[in-house]
């Protein structure tokens, strides 16, 4: 499916804030908003933010409906996330195509939201961002983010180097100093993909992500090595690893082996997984559960390049 793009928003535009998964922060999603706010942009919040079902913001039905209504609103410019956690995946076989399809808009979010960006990016055909959520602007977020996700709303990013216009700020250098190459090569594609966790948990529905001729991206947070090995083992034998052109890895955050127990590195399953790869993979991409959490344009075409490492965008998200 060729992917619709995006139109810059503009001053005064409004964004709907949505809870597909988990319950909110009252105090975090806040501090989230007045900063959407400060951007010049006027917020709605819907119903599921302040609803509670457990470990969901509220039933399935209500999280599933905010995002059909956000999404069909013509007053509506952008979608956005409050937070992750867990339970986007319950709504997808409750969302109405017909009444979606006839939209485009700006998709935010990233971690739990993976479902939806599987979603909007499988049935829909838009280009979204894998962002922070409402709720992480609650902390400590480098200045270089939020200037390249306000770039980015705002049609201000241009084809070329993905992060050469941001490496001035130290710890962003510094950052893309400690990307690393666990195999070279050139490859261009859509970029797809998201949380591992849940880019695993997608196989064998109708909105698994198609990774043939595309450039994979990965992250995750809390996982023990053997869990990461697990997860990557099933992408590699349903031959998701296989079929892409590229894979990218962003961060792996509390990724580490527990205290007095045998356990692979996370370097020993990167070298079993992707060494010798007839194909570019990059780690250490600073975008995932860490800070700074850049946002990328999934299904925008990237390239990666391994000699000198280059990661570019190579078409326009712009309508």
């Amino acid at each position: 499916m060729r992917r619709r793009r995006l139109k810059p928003l503009k001053s005064d535009d409004t964004i709907a804030v949505v809870a597909p998964s988990s319950p909110t922060d009252p105090k975090a999603l806040e501090r989230g908003v007045r900063w959407i706010e400060r951007l010049g942009l006027r917020v709605r919040l819907y119903p599921s933010v302040d609803a509670r079902r457990g470990y969901l913001a509220g039933e399935d039905a209500l999280r599933a409906e905010d995002f059909m209504r956000a999404w069909e609103d013509p007053d509506v410019r952008a979608v956005w996330a409050a937070r992750g956690g867990y339970g986007a995946v319950r709504i997808l076989d409750r969302l109405d195509v017909a009444r979606l399809r006839p939209h485009v808009k700006w998709l935010l979010g990233y971690s739990d939201v993976t479902a939806l960006h599987a979603f909007v990016g499988r049935t829909l055909g838009v280009i979204t961002l894998h962002a922070p959520v409402v709720e992480r602007r609650a902390q400590g977020v480098p200045q270089v983010q939020d200037r390249l996700l306000a770039d980015l709303l705002f049609g201000r990013v241009q084809t070329g180097p993905m992060l050469a216009p941001y490496v001035e700020d130290d710890a962003l250098r510094t950052l893309f100093n400690s990307m690393r190459v666990l195999a070279h090569g050139s490859a261009a594609g859509a970029l797809v993909g998201g949380n591992l966790s849940l880019v695993t948990s997608l196989l064998g529905t109708p909105w698994e992500v198609d990774t043939r001729g595309k450039i994979l991206f990965l992250e995750d947070v809390g996982e023990a090595p053997y869990r990461i090995d697990r997860l990557l083992c099933q992408l590699k034998l349903a031959g998701k690893l296989d079929a892409a052109a590229g894979i990218l890895l962003g961060t792996f955050t509390d990724c580490e082996p527990g205290l007095n127990r045998p356990s692979l590195s996370l370097e020993d399953i990167w070298a079993d997984y992707f060494s010798g790869m007839n194909k570019p993979v990059v780690i250490g991409f600073p975008a995932g559960h860490s800070l700074p959490n850049l946002p990328i344009p999934l299904g925008a075409h990237i390239r990666i390049e391994t000699d000198p490492l280059q990661i570019l965008l190579i078409e326009s998200l712009y309508a």
